[in-house]
């Protein structure tokens, strides 16, 4: 992973530099003109196993492209690779976040349809007729405690 001193480097490497696009072209003599095509003058010129720049950003620039270029393609791909991880992580998390508000949806009409069905059995006036049957059943003796135990004493009547 390419750390904040190396990229300043590289980025004053740049700002140091003459201004792109450059473009290059073989001399009758077979060294290498290095320029900007909107610009009358040569960035760099090389001769025979030397060169010459006229800016010394320009130098240091073309010496440490060799390894500049390498470390921030490296850069490019790994933080590539990195969002195409966080991109599969973000579906996983959408899928399942819209499951959960299934379920969760689901768990709602559920819990009012147990309270519906509470509330029923916990409503004392849907005893009065198990009551003058005489009959001892769990209901009569119940009364609809329990449900509105589960509605925490709470009944609709």
């Amino acid at each position: 992973m390419m750390n904040q001193e190396q990229l300043n480097a590289i980025k004053e490497r740049v700002a140091k530099a003459t201004l792109g696009p450059w473009e290059s072209e073989e001399t009758a003599e077979g060294h290498i003109d290095i320029f900007n095509p909107n610009e009358d003058y040569a960035v760099c010129q090389t001769g025979n196993e030397t060169y010459d720049c006229l800016n010394d950003g320009d130098t240091e620039f073309i010496k440490h492209a060799i390894t500049d270029v390498p470390v921030l393609v490296a850069e490019v791909e790994r933080l590539q690779k990195r969002l195409e991880q966080t991109e599969k992580c973000y579906e996983i998390m959408e899928k399942a976040t819209f499951k959960a508000s299934e379920m969760l949806k689901e768990t709602k009409n559920e819990n009012e349809r147990l309270r519906e069905t509470l509330c029923f059995y916990g409503d004392l006036s849907k005893y009065v007729i198990i009551a003058h049957m005489n009959k001892e059943t769990d209901l009569a003796v119940d009364l609809g405690e329990k449900a509105r135990q589960a509605l925490g004493g709470v009944a609709h009547e």
